[in-house]
């Protein structure tokens, strides 16, 4: 398993947990507006992590 796959996991990890608490979040906010936008904002981090933990990962193991 390559350094870009390792980092690709950990970023998926750190935003499968920031989804969630984004999601909690969200219940406990009162306008529509600002629920909807936690959620569109954990979803684009489920994507978006990823990727940026696939470049990463490289970088900080020298490879």
């Amino acid at each position: 398993m390559g350094a870009a796959t390792i980092g690709a996991l950990a970023g998926l990890a750190v935003a499968i947990v920031d989804f969630f608490l984004l999601r909690l979040l969200a219940t406990r906010v009162d306008l529509d507006e600002t629920k909807r936008v936690l959620k569109i904002t954990g979803i684009s981090q489920l994507v978006l992590l990823p990727v940026v933990g696939w470049f990463a990962g490289p970088l900080i193991a020298g490879e």
